[in-house]
């Protein structure tokens, strides 16, 4: 009773400990993908009293083909709750689903000592399972998992995956004994597809629990069924292993465009990007094992690709060590099996995020899940070998390490709880990172409009201008080639250094590059700056050469709605003709039905010439389309707000 006290207290200590160092970064900004799918989300902004807002609000995510709906569930209870969606109530809820993770962290470390090593004392698998849950909770690459508001996709698709993984255990345990019933079997199946779905929904890669209970039946359980190991259950087991690979494999072979047409948008190829990953898993292990953060970050697209298996040569030594540790595993895996188990557990859960899939090439928190097995194993291994040793007592360098560790964890964390020191830290810790600078940029422009808003400020701000200049330029002269440096010099230049504008012409440079390389979401961003600037008459781009550049780019992806509307702001601040304008949109609308975008222009212009007859017949073409009825409220602020009619360019 005393030692089950003893671990409940260190556990409550440990979590107060990991709520206070992650406590300072609750007031963080929000960053990158916040801002379309949380702050700028029209869908999130309601009150909760219809039943209509929520549903608008569940199935307002563009992230995935699943929409993640539990996710924006609580995220519109954080706006409901709150009255808005501040980022301190945000992110308090995201450290909170990372405690209640890293309570079945424990859980599961604890069934999974158990397994691989029954002779031990049930006090040293708690103690493996405490320090594996240590590093978890403290590890400082999680910070930008918890701290990030839009990941309590991947958190939550985690808390539902460890609850399974959890279940499975307890269950699997018993049946290696007695064996199960067919209801036994019936309803354990059922929870864990419940799970599999809660997940599922939360972010897609929760579909991954389902492959990762085959590798505790290969790794731990080995056929062990009823007492007696059997064959059928561990083939079982082996084909639930490898059948979603054999089964991705054949649909790569027989239907490769399924894959390889989702890199036309990519500045990388299919190959690339799979012996890139060969390096970048590497990568996560040492963030996890040592975790040096000053090579982690928020933006690492200054990560160099692997064009061959020698360019660079770490590419091949990568390969040969992942075979390396497989081999091993294979070897150890009756005196080691959490080896093969580790092993497994972080392969697959990397597998959706990590593999075949045109996504980013690195980010963070994809080691959120995997890192779980990778820290069992550590623990493990670090209270065997500490076990041994008679001359020191095995607390003094197990806390050492986790002071190590903390301390790590609350430097970054300081750094996560400010726009500009985030950025800055970013931008020295990656100075080859276009990204990085681009977002040091916008922290300085953000900076200098605050001191604007304050003329009773000793500052001047002219110096944060300098600054965002000053990076933008960088990002230039690493890359000449990178579109949204070249909008936004054409930008700064044209607004606030007109002085410049005799040694650069932006906007040549800008032509050639639009039409010549493959537009990142991130230039289209930098595009839609250029047209508020043009259209605010601040950009004096030539209108004819600015038309072009708009009909060459609408050309070049003749199925994005995107570049046609593009063009129609333009034709709306030239003050274009109302035929033509509408022609455009009507063109929209014919090629995407579905977006609400053009309905809502098609809205604004009917009501700006007081054609009622056109703007039903627009609300009605909208409502068609719109089967689930997700944007009635949408539409409803669209009339409750007086919204008019953006002028035009008279005059020029």
């Amino acid at each position: 009773m005393y030692r089950q006290y003893l671990t409940a207290t260190l556990l409550s200590l440990l979590f107060l400990l990991t709520a206070v160092f992650y406590f300072p970064g609750l007031a963080g900004p929000f960053l990158f993908d916040d801002g379309p799918a949380l702050s700028s989300n029209p869908y999130l902004r309601i009150d909760g009293s219809q039943f209509e807002q929520w549903r608008a609000a569940i199935f307002s995510s563009a992230s995935g083909p699943l929409q993640r709906p539990l996710a924006m569930w609580s995220f519109a209870v954080n706006q409901v709750a709150a009255g808005e969606l501040a980022t301190w109530p945000v992110k308090l809820v995201n450290l909170l689903v990372h405690l209640c993770c890293g309570g079945l962290v424990y859980v599961f470390a604890k069934m999974v000592m158990a397994r691989v090593a029954p002779d031990m004392r049930g006090q040293s698998h708690q103690h493996v399972a405490l320090l594996a849950t240590a590093l978890w909770l403290l590890a400082p690459l999680h910070v930008s998992t918890v701290l990030y508001a839009v990941q309590r996709m991947a958190q939550f698709a985690a808390l539902f995956s460890l609850f399974g993984l959890c279940l499975f255990m307890h269950r699997r345990s018993q049946w290696a004994k007695r064996g199960a019933s067919v209801g036994d079997l019936l309803a354990t199946g059922l929870w864990l597809l419940l799970l599999v779905l809660l997940a599922a929904l939360s972010k897609e890669n929760g579909l991954l629990l389902l492959w990762l209970l085959p590798v505790l039946e290969v790794t731990l359980f080995r056929g062990r069924w009823a007492g007696s190991e059997n064959r059928l259950v561990l083939w079982l087991g082996w084909l639930g292993l490898m059948a979603p690979l054999m089964l991705l494999l054949t649909a790569t072979l027989m239907v490769p465009e399924l894959i390889t047409d989702r890199y036309a948008g990519r500045e990388f190829t299919l190959q690339e990007r799979l012996l890139t990953q060969l390096r970048l898993l590497w990568q996560y292990v040492s963030w996890l094992l040592l975790p040096n953060i000053n090579t982690m970050g928020f933006q690492h697209d200054d990560i160099a690709l692997s064009s061959a298996w020698s360019q660079p040569w770490t590419t091949l030594l990568s390969g040969i060590a992942w075979i390396v540790m497989g081999a091993l595993a294979w070897v150890l895996r009756r005196r080691l099996p959490l080896l093969g188990f580790a092993l497994l557990f972080y392969w697959v859960g990397h597998a959706m995020e990590s593999s075949v899939w045109p996504l980013e090439m690195v980010y963070e928190h994809r080691s959120y899940l995997p890192s779980v097995g990778v820290y069992i194993l550590v623990a493990a291994l670090l209270c065997g070998l500490l076990r041994r040793q008679q001359r020191v007592r095995p607390a003094i360098p197990l806390f050492a390490l986790l002071a190590v560790v903390s301390i790590l964890l609350s430097l970054r964390v300081q750094v996560w709880s400010d726009p500009l020191r985030l950025t800055t830290v970013n931008v020295r810790n990656h100075p080859e990172s276009s990204r990085s600078h681009y977002f040091v940029a916008e922290a300085w422009l953000q900076k200098y409009r605050d001191a604007l808003a304050k003329p009773d400020s000793q500052v001047d701000p002219g110096q944060y201008l300098l600054a965002a200049r000053h990076h933008f330029e960088l990002m230039y002269q690493k890359n000449p080639r990178d579109f949204a440096a070249i909008v936004m010099l054409y930008y700064l230049d044209s607004h606030y250094f007109r002085e410049l504008r005799q040694f650069n012409d932006w906007f040549a440079i800008l032509q050639e590059v639009a039409v010549s390389r493959p537009l990142q979401a991130s230039d289209r961003n930098a595009l839609d700056t250029l047209l508020d600037c043009f259209a605010a008459q601040v950009c004096d781009a030539p209108e004819k050469e600015l038309y072009a550049l708009l009909a060459t780019l609408e050309e070049r992806y003749p199925h994005s709605v995107e570049f046609m509307l593009m063009r129609y702001r333009y034709l709306l601040a030239v003050d274009a003709p109302l035929e033509l304008r509408l022609a455009l949109l009507q063109r929209a609308a014919q090629m995407q039905p579905n977006n609400i975008r053009v309905y809502q222009y098609q809205i604004r212009e009917f009501a700006a010439q007081g054609d009622w007859s056109s703007l039903y017949g627009a609300v009605k073409s909208w409502m068609q389309h719109d089967q689930r009825r997700q944007n009635v409220l949408v539409m409803r602020n669209l009339f409750d707000a007086p919204a008019p009619h953006p002028e035009g360019r008279t005059g020029r």
